[in-house]
């Protein structure tokens, strides 16, 4: 099972990715995590004057609904999918966070495009490439390996198929 992080900006977009992703790695199984950093509150008035957290209003019924369907779309590769945020812009806090919830791969596209959602929003560019987890950075799906005897019952409907057609000329 692999845990794979996907940098989100709340749209449809990211959810297009989390699709490609799961193509690309096949069959795995896969735990998703969601992922977007903001900025560490600098003064005590900002904490006081911010009571609700940065991500309150990111998180709609519709990005929820999206993680519903891409769990029930994918119930084989998809064992879960969460959404995870971090207060910090610095490597060595992101690789404690990486660490924290065992991520072992980085979604981070080709060419990668940071879109500030929230003012405290964190471009995780830099932390990501820091990381030293390992970095999907193009999306290949994976062939299916097809087997003999599927073959082998393909050709027998296939000739059966052509057996009935012909019986009905």
């Amino acid at each position: 099972m692999r845990n794979v992080l996907v940098h989100t900006d709340f749209s449809s977009a990211s959810f297009d990715l989390v699709e490609k992703t799961i193509l690309t790695m096949g069959e795995q199984t896969l735990n998703i995590t969601m992922f977007h950093a903001f900025q560490v509150p600098f003064f005590v008035s900002d904490l006081i004057r911010n009571q609700r957290q940065p991500y309150h209003d990111l998180l709609t019924d519709s990005f929820r609904n999206n993680c519903k369907q891409i769990k029930q779309q994918y119930p084989k590769q998809v064992n879960s999918i969460i959404f995870r945020h971090l207060y910090g812009n610095t490597p060595a806090v992101f690789r404690n966070f990486v660490d924290a919830h065992d991520i072992d791969l980085i979604v981070y596209p080709e060419p990668f495009e940071f879109m500030q959602v929230h003012p405290d929003s964190v471009n995780p560019d830099s932390m990501f490439k820091k990381s030293r987890v390992p970095l999907l950075r193009q999306f290949k799906p994976k062939r299916r390996v097809v087997s003999i005897p599927e073959i082998k019952a393909v050709e027998e409907e296939a000739v059966a198929i052509l057996r009935l057609l012909n019986a009905q000329n």
